[in-house]
């Protein structure tokens, strides 16, 4: 990558290190739990290519205000992130924007890419959309981080609760026996950031957001409650 480019890219907060694909409607945290069961997305509308957008972190908290305001928006703010350097190199790229009837003087080959647009009729180009064509999209830790809407949110999908690599009993004696609690100690499986988290950064830069990812190690632990137990 030449001098200038990395200047750039550091110094102008519109520009994106990451895409995003959000889920949406009433089911939309389930449907994240699911994505992360499963380590995948997988294409359930038939449309052969998965959509992210390419909206800075730093603007999300904005983008979503706006969305609260409709009965059913586009997107909800739970979804997926991947690194845009990863997701070029197996196969993503940028939507190309046009009028319907450029379409046809674009190969077949990569017309699975063209998003028609129309000047204050119907532009979706704010989205600066990529796409990646596929019925299947595998996940990982090392390229894919999580958006939740809240913090608190963050550890149901961050940690991996039928992974219990170890067991944490409190309690105390009583009438002769020992009761109270089991918690499982679970391994962190991906790294995650809160739409509330955005919102509360006094300096609202790429550079705030790195550090947040950057303290989340894979030797974390959380803990899932296993239940109470009388001895």
């Amino acid at each position: 990558m030449n001098s200038t480019l990395v200047k750039i890219l550091k110094a102008r907060e519109d520009l994106s290190d990451y895409l995003f694909h959000f889920t949406s409607g009433a089911t939309a945290e389930r449907t994240l739990a699911k994505i992360v069961e499963a380590n995948s997305l997988i294409d359930i509308k038939n449309k052969g290519v998965f959509c992210f957008t390419e909206a800075p972190l730093t603007a999300l908290p904005e983008m979503f205000k706006i969305f609260d305001s409709y009965r059913s928006p586009m997107y909800a703010p739970y979804g997926i992130a991947v690194k845009k350097d990863y997701l070029f190199g197996i196969g993503g790229r940028p939507v190309i924007y046009g009028l319907m009837d450029e379409k046809e003087h674009l190969s077949e080959e990569i017309q699975w890419r063209f998003e028609d647009i129309k000047p204050d009729v119907k532009d979706f180009s704010w989205l600066r959309e990529w796409r990646i064509k596929g019925t299947t999209l595998q996940i990982d830790s090392e390229n894919f981080f999580i958006i939740t809407k809240h913090k608190s949110e963050l550890e149901d999908h961050m940690f991996n609760p039928e992974d219990v690599i170890d067991v944490v009993f409190d309690g105390c004696v009583a009438d002769g026996g020992f009761m109270g609690d089991a918690t499982g100690v679970t391994a962190r499986r991906f790294k995650g950031i809160s739409i509330e988290e955005l919102e509360q950064l006094e300096s609202m830069s790429k550079n705030e957001i790195d550090k947040i990812l950057a303290s989340q190690s894979f030797d974390d632990t959380g803990g899932v409650y296993l239940g109470g137990f009388i001895l």
